[in-house]
């Protein structure tokens, strides 16, 4: 037992030494997204994070999966507090179309926040071109989910027949083909 405590000690020494090597780049992208993963929380759980066993849960769900994102932004982790989200908010009968949206838009930053950050290493940063080229990439995502969002406002007070599923696979196309980077 004498022998594991140094262990330990170097072993958590080792990793607060690798925070230094961590960009300032690194901590902003981090961070954004931590911060746009909790107000997706937030939003969510309305009467509290904590209100009843249920919401404590899942802010526990979410909070582990935020910190283990944020340390490593390249895991796949980071599917859990979104998903606990979307979960949360589909058993929620009274959700109105600002707060839906809302939470989206913060989901929607918080993984291009981490996806960002998980595209370069710890130590790395982005260069002026590299920040104009992200915006314009971010600025055509919050283009597409709005209009996305738009149509679904629109068509969610009309009864469509299963035909839709042909349209809904073909915009989904579209939209990958739109989105996705090209080889020139």
């Amino acid at each position: 037992m004498a022998r594991a405590l140094p262990a330990l000690v170097d072993l958590i020494a080792e990793r607060l030494l690798g925070l230094r090597l961590v960009s300032g780049t690194q901590w902003l992208l981090r961070g954004v997204a931590a911060l746009a993963m909790t107000a997706a929380l937030v939003l969510t759980l309305p009467d509290g994070l904590f209100a009843h066993a249920g919401a404590g849960a899942l802010t526990v769900v979410a909070g582990i999966g935020v910190l283990i994102q944020s340390i490593r932004p390249d895991l796949d982790i980071g599917m859990l507090p979104p998903l606990a989200v979307i979960l949360a908010l589909a058993g929620q009968p009274d959700l109105s179309v600002p707060r839906g949206l809302a939470v989206g838009f913060a989901l929607l930053a918080a993984h291009m926040a981490w996806a960002l950050a998980a595209t370069i290493p710890a130590h790395g940063s982005f260069s002026a071109a590299a920040w104009a080229l992200t915006g314009r990439a971010a600025l055509l995502a919050l283009v597409a989910s709005l209009l996305g969002s738009t149509v679904v406002i629109v068509l969610s007070g009309v009864r469509l027949g299963p035909w839709m599923i042909v349209a809904g696979v073909l915009a989904v196309i579209g939209l990958c083909a739109a989105i996705l980077p090209r080889d020139r």
